[in-house]
């Protein structure tokens, strides 16, 4: 019943006069009932198109979805990072004259406690840690035998120094000679694809071992920490950057053997939980300098609660599918970088999608700016990938010609990524006025008062030191549906100084985790 039906029954029951009565319900008119504020992250993600990946390794990603029970969003984004592990430095892709990508990706997928994420880790890169077990036992006798001359030549040095330091006007034919046997020397290192939680200075190392290649998977998030000097007190992430888009690396140190890697390039699987991803907007250095437009992010939605115990196994076929191909794809090898080009029609689907984004860096994409910037890059590199995935019998070929469907599969795949990158930059952060209204909410948790005013706000929340900062939140909790300005009665007039604007709080905030 609403107020005016109310009224007009007390009327009709004889309460005409009774001003107070009517006066009272008019005045509760004015009290209308709140209704659900907005959430703050009311992005519905995409599910990753698996569909569009290459047969084989679609096929395997649905089936690692099924026996561990979650959601085919993580072995997809792990699938990518595999095969990115597998043809790093081996191909580049051309978009256009003068513009070449390496065929690398950094890959975050973030994921709550529970949500298996070792067991994802486990089946899409045990082909890898086969792979490289297989090498460094062929590789082992020539391991040893390297080590021996190694050992060889710095016995001889010390001999000839030593030798040199009785008789410095011998004959220095000998240095020059044992000179460049050092230099050319090249000592075999053990097959090392990939690595996990490590330093930024042995990571430097890793790749100058490793002919500018490694890779990090890590079924946790404990890089980052490590990156943002949790443990040497400094932060370090110009590895990680050079080796994302291929430039030279120089480490000159002190107490370190000097290191040069001209084409570094590096490819990241890492999961996380959402804690962690926190941390990475919050770090100045990391979100300034690029870090985080770097990283492909994925948020798959969660299965914990809905896990059946009898999942269907791996069926073996695609098991056997899956390793022969990632098998092939490591076992590649050329003297130098192959260079994938695109069809008349692939550069046209690249140019219209790259026309689309172009003016969406200015307005609805304003807040991802920096990953905007290299989304189109990025898609062109996951189309490198997946042609190659696809095409494997091309690999002899004179020229690697990308067709148009490789093309309008990786803008499929890359639009997943665009909105997920959305959704993982809200989580971390980026956007400060929501992490603003976040903390007000929390702060009011504390002390659960009904209304507030702008002065009540900054001595609750410590951070806010103007009335202007607090402005934009405010209005964001208005609009969302947390508060309310409340109404002042002006019938009355008042002396003095007016009274300071009121906001009402919707009581659901006191009921809800923020």
């Amino acid at each position: 019943m609403t107020i005016n039906e109310q009224a007009e029954m007390l009327r009709n029951a004889g309460f005409n006069g009774n001003a107070d009565i009517f006066d009272e319900l008019q005045s509760a008119k004015n009290i209308s009932v709140w209704e659900t504020p907005l959430p703050f992250r009311n992005i519905d993600l995409p599910m990753f198109p698996v569909n569009d990946l290459p047969v084989i390794i679609g096929d395997y990603v649905y089936a690692v979805a099924e026996t561990t029970q979650t959601s085919p969003d993580m072995a997809a984004v792990a699938s990518l990072a595999i095969l990115s592990l597998c043809l790093q430095g081996k191909f580049k892709i051309e978009g256009k004259q003068d513009w070449v990508e390496p065929l690398n990706l950094y890959t975050l997928v973030v994921a709550p406690p529970a949500e298996r994420k070792s067991a994802i880790m486990t089946l899409m890169s045990e082909p890898v840690k086969q792979f490289e077990n297989s090498e460094n036992e062929k590789l082992a006798p020539l391991i040893e035998q390297s080590k021996m001359e190694k050992q060889i030549l710095q016995n001889r040095k010390k001999s000839l120094e030593s030798k040199l330091a009785k008789n410095p006007t011998a004959d220095n034919f000998e240095i020059q000679f044992l000179a460049q046997e050092i230099s050319e020397f090249k000592e075999v290192k053990p097959c090392r694809l990939f690595c996990d939680d490590i330093t930024p200075e042995k990571l430097s190392g890793i790749l100058s071992d490793n002919d500018g290649k490694t890779a990090i998977l890590s079924a946790e998030g404990g890089i980052f920490d490590i990156l943002s000097g949790r443990y040497t007190g400094g932060v370090n992430i110009d590895v990680f950057l050079k080796a994302h888009s291929g430039d030279s690396i120089r480490v000159d140190r002190q107490g370190r053997q000097s290191e040069y890697i001209k084409n570094p390039v590096m490819t990241t699987l890492i999961f996380t939980q959402p804690s962690v991803i926190t941390s990475l907007i919050t770090n100045a250095t990391f979100h300034g300098r690029g870090l985080c437009a770097r990283f492909l992010y994925s948020l798959p939605v969660s299965r914990v609660g809905n896990r059946k115990f009898e999942s269907k196994p791996i069926d073996e076929a695609m098991l056997n599918n899956y390793n022969k191909l990632i098998n092939l794809l490591l076992n590649y090898d050329a003297d130098e970088q192959k260079i994938i080009r695109l069809s008349e029609t692939a550069y046209m689907s690249l140019k219209e999608f790259s026309d689309k984004i172009e003016p969406m860096l200015v307005d609805e994409l304003s807040d991802i700016a920096d990953f905007a910037g290299k989304f189109v890059g990025t898609v062109l590199r996951i189309a490198g990938l997946m042609y190659i995935a696809s095409y494997v019998p091309l690999y002899g070929e004179d020229e690697l010609i990308l067709d148009e469907q490789s093309m309008l599969n990786a803008i499929a795949v890359g639009e997943y990524f665009l909105e997920h990158a959305k959704a993982a930059y809200q989580l971390m952060g980026a956007d400060e006025v929501t992490e603003q209204c976040k903390y007000i909410l929390r702060q009011l948790q504390k002390s659960r008062p009904t209304s507030i005013t702008v002065r009540e706000i900054m001595r609750a929340c410590q951070k806010f030191k103007t009335a202007e900062m607090v402005h934009a939140p405010v209005t964001r909790l208005c609009e969302y549906g947390y508060f309310r300005e409340k109404q002042t009665d002006y019938s009355e007039s008042s002396r003095g100084r007016p009274s300071a604007k009121q906001w009402e709080i919707n009581p659901a905030v006191y009921n809800m985790q923020i």
